[in-house]
């Protein structure tokens, strides 16, 4: 088991999440409580991966003020998805999820790809898209830098970073955005 707690810096927040190992693979499990657009947000999150990283699972739970939030993301039996339980074949044969509120769905990523220093890959994503809270494929990319550093990619966005992570593969420091505060294993 692998615990974090990150705070945001480009607005006021925080994310506590535990990675934990089970018979069928892994279990990612927060909270994040942060400010979106001027109001407060909490926002309770599970991603389930397989042994392999392979995402296979993920709800989220919460409220982003006044509103309340629910999502819920299944990979189907036909390499496809469901987003609260209707069918989305624009997400067909994707690997991860991705979470946009949080560093932790980035850990299943880096993990999948178990990429070697110098290696890149690209990769698409189911995407929490914060701007509009809804789901979406956004391409991603990925090369080890370092054995703590990735460079980090989303040609959506035009953005590009340097992610640094500890030894389990959990963002250290996501620049402008997230730092981790402590770690620990259990």
């Amino acid at each position: 088991m692998h615990t974090v707690l990150w705070k945001r810096l480009d607005q006021e927040g925080h994310d506590a999440c535990r990675f934990a190992e089970t018979a069928a693979g892994w279990t990612i499990k927060g909270t994040a409580v942060f400010e979106h657009e001027g109001q407060a947000a909490n926002l309770a999150y599970r991603l389930l991966c397989d042994r392999q990283w392979t995402s296979l699972q993920a709800s989220v739970a919460g409220w982003i003020g006044k509103s309340d939030f629910q999502l819920d993301v299944e990979r189907d039996g036909d390499d496809g998805w469901c987003i609260n339980g209707s069918k989305d074949h624009a997400l067909k044969g994707l690997k991860d999820i991705d979470l946009g509120f949080t560093p932790a769905s980035n850990t299943n990523a880096i993990r999948r790809l178990d990429l070697s220093t110098g290696d890149e890959a690209d990769s698409v994503a189911v995407w929490l898209d914060t701007a509009d809270w809804t789901v979406k494929p956004l391409r991603q990319s990925y090369r080890r830098i370092q054995n703590h550093a990735f460079g980090y990619a989303s040609p959506h966005h035009d953005y590009r970073t340097t992610l640094a992570v500890d030894d389990f593969g959990a963002v250290t420091e996501y620049p402008e955005l997230w730092v981790m505060l402590s770690h620990g294993k259990a």
